[in-house]
This record gives C-alpha cells, sequence and structure tokens, in this order.
C-alpha cells in the first residue's frame, strides 16, 4: 500500500451565478417600461385629463426601452442566434416560454396604441408640412390622413381599449420576472409571494422619476414655448408629490421581505444577513436603501424641494441609481450564497458583458432623444397649427 495522504477535499464543485448584469439590467429596462407605461395610461385608460401631457412622453418611453431590453437577453445567450428556441420550443410549464411571448406581445401592442395615440398628428402634420418632417408624417400615418372631429374621436375611443388590454400586459411583463425568481426554491431570497410586487412597485418607482427627468426636458426644449408652462409646472409637481408613497409603499414591502428572510430557512437568512452585515452591505443599505430610498423619500416629502426642477431631478436619478442597485442586489447577490451552505461565490463581472451594458445604454439614450425629437411629443409642440 501506499503513503497514506490526508485529502481535504474528494471533490470540488465549482459554484455558477448564470444569471449576472445583463440580467439585472434586462429587469431594470423592463420595470422602467412598465412604470412609465402605467402613467402614461392615467389619462387614456382611467381618464384622468391632467395627465394627459406626459401620455404621449410615457408611451414613447415605454416602446423605446422595450426595443433595448431584450437585447440583454440576446447577448445573456452567448449563443445569440438561437433566441427563436424560445417561441419554438413552448414548455408549458416554465414561465421563461410564457414571458418570451409577453415580450413580444407587450411592444407590439404598445406600438399600435401609440400609433393610435399620434394619428391625430401624423394626419395633419402630413397635410400642413412640406419638410422632411410632413414626408415622414405622411409616411407614419400609412394613408389614414382623415383630419375629421369623427376619426379622432375614435382614435381615442381606440387608444382607451387598446390601454385596458395594454396595462394588464405591462404588469405581466414586470411582474413576470419577479415570478421567475420567486419560483427558484432553492435560493431563499427569491422564493417569497412579494417577489412579483416588489419589482412591481420598484418598477413604479424608477418609471416615474425617468418620466418625470423626460418631462421636464421635453416641456423645456421640444415645446412650443420652450419652457416650461405653469400648467406643466403643476403636473410635474403634481407626480413628484406621488413619488413619496411610491417610495414609501416599496420600502414598506422590502421591509416586510427581510422580516420574512428573517425568519425563513438557513439559506434565506443567511443571504438577507449578507445584504444587511457582509458583501453586499454597501450596496444594499447605502446605495439601494440610502441613495435609492431614504434621500428621495425626503427629498420628495419636502415641498420646497419636491417644488423644485434641480430638487425632482436630483430625487429622480437616485431612484433610479437605487432601483438599478436594487436589481443587481437581488439577482446577483440571489445566486452568490453556495447552495451547500460553505461559502460566498465572488461575481466577477464579463468584461463583454459590461461593454454590451454600456453601448446599449449609449443607444438608449441616441434612440430616445431621436424619437423626441422627430414625433410631436409634446402638447403644445411648433411643428404645425393644430
Amino acid at each position: 500500500m501506499g503513503e497514506f495522504v490526508n485529502l481535504n477535499y474528494l471533490y470540488n464543485v465549482h459554484h455558477e451565478i448564470p444569471l449576472g448584469y445583463l440580467i439585472s439590467v434586462y429587469f431594470f429596462y423592463t420595470g422602467l417600461s412598465a412604470g412609465s407605461f402605467l402613467l402614461s395610461s392615467l389619462s387614456s385608460v382611467l381618464g384622468i385629463k391632467k395627465y394627459k401631457p406626459i401620455a404621449k412622453i410615457g408611451t414613447v418611453m415605454a416602446l423605446s426601452l422595450l426595443v433595448i431590453a431584450p437585447l440583454h437577453l440576446i447577448v445573456d445567450l452567448e449563443q445569440p442566434t438561437r433566441f427563436w428556441h424560445l417561441f419554438v420550443y413552448f414548455n408549458p410549464t416554465s414561465p421563461i416560454s410564457y414571458g418570451s411571448f409577453l415580450l413580444t406581445a407587450y411592444p407590439i401592442m404598445t406600438a399600435i396604441y401609440g400609433w393610435f395615440m399620434f394619428r391625430k398628428d401624423f394626419a395633419i402634420g402630413a397635410k400642413q408640412l412640406t419638410n422632411w418632417r410632413g414626408k415622414l408624417y405622411r409616411f407614419l400615418s400609412f394613408g389614414k390622413l382623415d383630419t375629421s372631429e369623427e376619426s379622432f374621436q375614435k382614435d381615442q375611443k381606440r387608444v382607451k381599449l387598446l390601454g385596458m388590454i395594454n396595462v394588464p400586459l405591462a404588469l405581466l411583463v414586470h411582474g413576470y420576472t419577479g415570478f421567475i425568481l420567486a419560483n427558484v426554491q432553492a435560493r431563499g431570497i427569491w422564493n417569497t409571494a412579494l417577489m412579483p410586487f416588489i419589482f412591481l412597485m420598484s418598477a413604479v418607482v424608477s418609471g416615474t422619476g425617468l418620466l418625470l427627468i423626460l418631462t421636464m426636458l421635453a416641456e423645456r426644449f421640444l415645446s412650443r414655448e420652450k419652457r416650461i408652462t405653469e400648467e406643466r409646472k403643476e403636473l410635474i409637481f403634481d407626480i413628484a408629490k406621488m413619488m413619496v408613497w411610491f417610495i414609501l409603499i416599496d420600502a414598506v414591502l422590502l421591509i416586510v421581505d427581510f422580516i420574512v428572510l428573517f425568519y425563513a430557512g438557513t439559506n434565506a437568512y443567511e443571504t438577507a444577513w449578507q445584504m444587511l452585515h457582509g458583501e453586499h452591505q454597501v450596496s444594499f443599505l447605502l446605495y439601494e436603501v440610502t441613495i435609492g430610498l431614504l434621500i428621495p423619500f425626503i427629498m420628495f416629502a419636502i415641498p420646497k424641494i419636491r417644488k423644485s426642477y434641480l430638487g425632482i431631478t436630483l430625487a429622480s436619478l437616485m431612484t433610479l441609481f437605487g432601483v438599478m442597485a436594487m436589481r443587481m442586489n437581488f439577482v446577483v447577490g440571489g445566486q452568490q450564497l453556495q447552495l451547500d451552505g460553505n461559502g460566498w461565490t465572488e461575481y466577477i463581472p464579463n468584461p463583454v458583458h459590461l461593454g454590451f451594458i454600456f453601448g446599449f445604454a449609449a443607444l438608449e439614450i441616441v434612440l430616445l432623444a431621436v424619437l423626441f425629437y422627430v414625433l410631436p411629443i409634446t402638447e403644445d409642440h411648433p411643428y404645425y397649427e393644430i
């Protein structure tokens, strides 16, 4: 017999983190889209007229974000040319299979909804303008150039009907992302019925924050008067006031979730402990809670700050930062505790993936800028007389 050798490990399991920053950012984009669309539907679906000026802005936001969001999923596949398999090989027991169809149906319905919302502008612009914008509006009208009051009323009815269909789709598209995580029983921080609601509420917070910023920019630079009128100012301040409640509800859901985690199984408790005291303490307590929730809540709750454009912009940017941190904390942090309970796996993002993330972000900014410039995004745009 040979010499006896002490072995510490007979076999070492390599612990993977399959859902990385690409998936986190994808969740972030779909959340922004859902949140902005829900706000834009307040006038078209619920009939609250004072929110009509943000309807077009929210719709264009929702659609442009949905154009870029799936690109993160395709890159994450590592074999992007096989993304069509999700549609061909349907699995009735997989939430991801349903999500693939939801992610297709939602942007299509949003585009149709948006077309009826803009059809009046396209028809009038096609008749009044002779420059490139008039030619573009004629093309986008698809030959529907009727400018009678009756046709506009029909458009509004169709917008309302499509909006009533699209609001549940918006909720499902982002709610299913939380549902996917909630069904992973091995990951304690995910396996809770609160997960879809946490994702939805944070989507409303971030979507409203971005909508506030883009509304101020659109009114300041793209409206006829090139300034924020008193009427629009009151609307912006009203939405900013709503943010106090949105952030409060989001924070309450997060607190309840962590109370549950501390009384759940070992995996849930250990992951929650890491968020509060361990590896994710800075990104959770500082980035997500303090910068993303606490400070914006205080800023939006103080009337003097809430009624200043600088205060609204800073608070909104912090909510965007905090929700992005939340996506990364929950998605990546939820996988770092090794399933055998013997350690915490370090996540090192793929540099190529980071390049795609920043590239897609730049593409999103360019796409939003182009759409906002080309389309009659404000109610009192300067392109033609209504």
